[in-house]
């Protein structure tokens, strides 16, 4: 399962091209989320004052902004990325800033972000990613792929 997630940036007036990123849920990402979810519930019956753990990681495929100039990319615009990011903005979203794209959704290479220090936030029900656009000071934190989300990618049914 490959999903769009809508990034919001710590610094209020740039977010560096960082707007979406693009996440490829696999099983082995969901299994390696699902442990890290479980060991975090684990260090809270040790530290109940544990809120959330971080890994460092590389698992986003990309970060973007499907908002480029037409005339500064020539043909290299994505209009699939544009209906993604105004489904995303508009709130059409089945969760909360997340969508489920095609297989053969890409990112054009002119709409992708620079990024480093590439973290997956483990959270109690679910994970989400953090990065420090290029040549800047501040990070980037992605929506959140809930257990739900984890669990269907695994094809297990869903948690009561």
């Amino acid at each position: 399962m490959r999903v769009a997630l809508r990034v919001s940036s710590s610094y209020e007036h740039w977010d560096a091209g960082c707007e979406f990123a693009l996440v490829e849920v696999t099983p082995e990402l969901a299994v390696l989320a699902l442990r890290r979810i479980a060991a975090l519930h684990a260090q809270r019956s040790e530290d109940p004052e544990i809120d959330e753990t971080y890994y460092w990681t590389s698992c986003v495929e990309c970060y973007f902004s499907p908002w480029i100039a037409q005339e500064d990319a020539g043909a290299e615009v994505e209009p699939a990325c544009l209906r993604v990011a105004e489904r995303l903005c508009e709130g059409q979203s089945e969760d909360d800033g997340v969508i489920e794209v095609s297989d053969n959704f890409r990112v054009p290479r002119c709409q992708i972000a620079g990024v480093e220090c590439q973290q997956m936030i483990v959270r109690e029900a679910a994970i989400a990613f953090s990065a420090i656009p290029k040549h800047t000071s501040f990070y980037v934190h992605t929506a959140e792929i809930t257990v739900a989300m984890l669990d269907a990618a695994l094809g297990l049914p869903a948690r009561a």
